[in-house]
C-alpha cells in the first residue's frame, strides 16, 4: 500500500520560494478534476516525483543544467545521445524547462498535458512519466491513439513552422527490457498496492515504435499519419527510455556539483 502523508508538502520537493508554483500546479484542472492535488499525498504520485526532479533541475545555472540534462539524454540513449545541450553554447535563459504544460498540435489541432518538457533554440523534448500505471490505450471514437502515439503526434505537431527538432523520452521504473514480458500473469510486474497493472504494455508499445516490426517503421508511419513529421527513421532514432533511478541520480549530482 503506498504512504499517505498528512500534507502534499511532505510529498515533495520543495526549493524556497516555489511554495505557490508548486500548489498552483497541483491545482491544475483536467475535465473538471484536479487529480494532481487529490494524489499529492500518496507515495505512489507520479506527479510528486516529477515535479521533485525537474523543478530542481530547472533552478540549476546554466552550466550544471546543461550538464544534467546531458547526462539525462545519455542515460535515456544509452550513451548515444542525438542531442547535446552543452554542445549547443546556449544561456541560462535559452533553456527552459517545464512541469505539466500544455500543448496543442498546429494542423490537427489534438492537445495533450505533458509531464515534463524542455524547450530551447532549435530543441523541443517531451518526457513521459510513468511509475506503476502503465500508458492508457487507444479508445476510440474519443481516443483514437495510445499515450504515446498521442505524445509523438502532437510534439512532432508543434514543431512545424519552426526550425525545432523533437525529441521524446519515456520515463519508467526500470529499463524497457524488463518490462516488455506479458507472456503470462506471473511474469508481470506486481506493484506496491497488489495486483498487477499492464506495465508491460508501456515497454511493447514505446518498442513497437521505435524498432516497428519485421524491419519496417510501418507502425510508427500510421501513427503520424497527417503530421509533417521529419523521416520515420530521425523521429524512431530521436525516442529514448530513462529510469527513474537514472533520473534520480543525475538530478542528485546536479544539485551537489551546484553547491559547489
Amino acid at each position: 500500500m503506498p504512504m499517505i502523508y498528512k500534507e502534499y508538502q511532505r510529498n515533495h520537493v520543495i526549493l524556497p520560494g516555489r511554495e505557490e508554483a508548486l500548489l498552483s500546479f497541483l491545482k491544475q484542472d483536467y475535465k473538471g478534476m484536479q487529480h494532481k492535488l487529490k494524489n499529492a499525498v500518496s507515495s505512489n504520485s507520479e506527479d510528486a516525483l516529477t515535479w521533485s526532479c525537474f523543478d530542481v533541475l530547472a533552478s540549476l545555472p546554466y552550466l550544471d543544467k546543461a550538464s544534467a540534462l546531458d547526462e539525462i539524454l545519455e542515460d535515456s540513449f544509452q550513451g548515444d545521445s542525438p542531442l547535446s545541450f552543452r554542445a549547443r553554447n546556449l544561456t541560462n535563459k535559452d533553456i527552459s524547462i517545464h512541469i505539466g504544460k500544455s500543448y496543442t498540435g498546429i494542423s490537427t489541432k489534438e492537445s495533450t498535458e505533458v509531464d515534463a518538457s524542455i524547450e530551447a533554440p532549435g530543441v523541443l523534448v517531451f518526457i513521459e512519466a510513468k511509475l506503476y500505471s502503465s500508458v492508457s490505450p487507444a479508445s476510440p471514437p474519443e481516443k483514437k491513439h495510445d499515450q504515446i502515439a498521442r505524445k509523438l503526434r502532437v510534439g512532432l505537431d508543434s514543431i512545424q513552422n519552426d526550425d525545432l527538432e523533437f525529441f521524446f523520452v519515456f520515463l519508467d521504473i526500470a529499463p524497457v527490457d524488463l518490462l516488455f514480458k506479458r507472456t503470462k500473469k506471473s511474469d508481470a510486474v506486481e506493484t506496491p498496492g497488489g495486483g498487477f497493472k499492464d506495465k508491460w504494455r508501456s515497454a511493447w508499445l514505446f518498442d513497437y515504435y521505435k524498432h516497428g516490426r519485421n524491419n519496417s517503421l510501418r507502425p510508427l508511419s500510421e501513427v503520424l499519419q497527417g503530421i509533417d513529421a521529419p523521416p520515420v527513421e530521425v523521429v524512431a532514432k530521436n525516442m529514448g527510455w530513462l529510469t527513474w533511478a537514472a533520473l534520480f541520480k543525475c538530478t542528485l549530482r546536479a544539485a551537489l556539483a551546484a553547491k559547489q
